[in-house]
């Protein structure tokens, strides 16, 4: 990336607190064997991202083969992940997500400055047409994870979800970081967040 270092520290701070967040999701004891695989899916990603992310060259001292190792480890678990009934929408996200990093990664290799260049501000190569395809993927499932968020899925769902949370602000055992960790709607929420990163990241390549 080459923006600002302002921009680059919002977006390395946003996309790590979710990339933590997601991870401490994945430790918490009790939870279905398929959140777990999501939780360190979204992990990775968002931890990734804001390594990618820092400024002033913080992030050259990871080798590109580094990177699309990582990536591309985790996007082919992601595309076998979606094969399995469940979340299957979810996976496939994120595996286009992790090959986003990928391209990324050997772009700014291509363009001969290695990840140190995108955050100091050299000219980052790349596809046009794919970078304009993915900030459409990304900037459309943004949108989309916002108004959800903001309007909910439907009323029904909006009334079993208030009266669950009164449920819960009177009666369910536990402490309030175990709900948080336990909220149906972060999850969303996160991958709202990371897909605004990615677009972010991608539109400033």
């Amino acid at each position: 990336m080459h923006g600002s270092a302002m921009v680059d520290w919002l977006l390395a701070g946003l996309t790590g607190v979710t990339g933590l967040y997601c991870l401490a999701r994945l430790l918490r004891p009790g939870a279905a064997r398929a959140e777990r695989r999501l939780d360190a899916s979204e992990a990775v990603k968002g931890l990734g991202m804001a390594a990618m992310a820092l400024p002033y060259g913080l992030s050259g001292g990871v080798p590109v083969w580094l990177w699309a190792a990582l990536f591309g480890t985790a996007a082919v678990w992601s595309l076998g992940e979606g094969l399995r009934p469940g979340h299957r929408g979810h996976h496939l996200y994120h595996a286009v997500g992790h090959l986003a990093m990928v391209y990324m990664a050997v772009a700014a290799a291509s363009g001969g400055h290695g990840m140190a260049g995108m955050s100091d501000g050299a000219d980052a190569a790349g596809i046009p047409l794919l970078t304009g395809a993915l900030l459409l993927f990304f900037g459309g499932y943004a949108l989309v994870g916002g108004v959800r968020l903001i309007g909910g899925a439907n009323p029904a769902a909006g009334a079993g979800a208030g009266a669950a949370g009164a449920a819960i602000g009177t009666a369910a055992p536990g402490s309030v970081v175990r709900r948080l960790l336990g909220a149906p709607e972060l999850p969303n929420a996160c991958r709202t967040v990371l897909g605004i990163g990615m677009f972010t990241m991608l539109l400033i390549m």
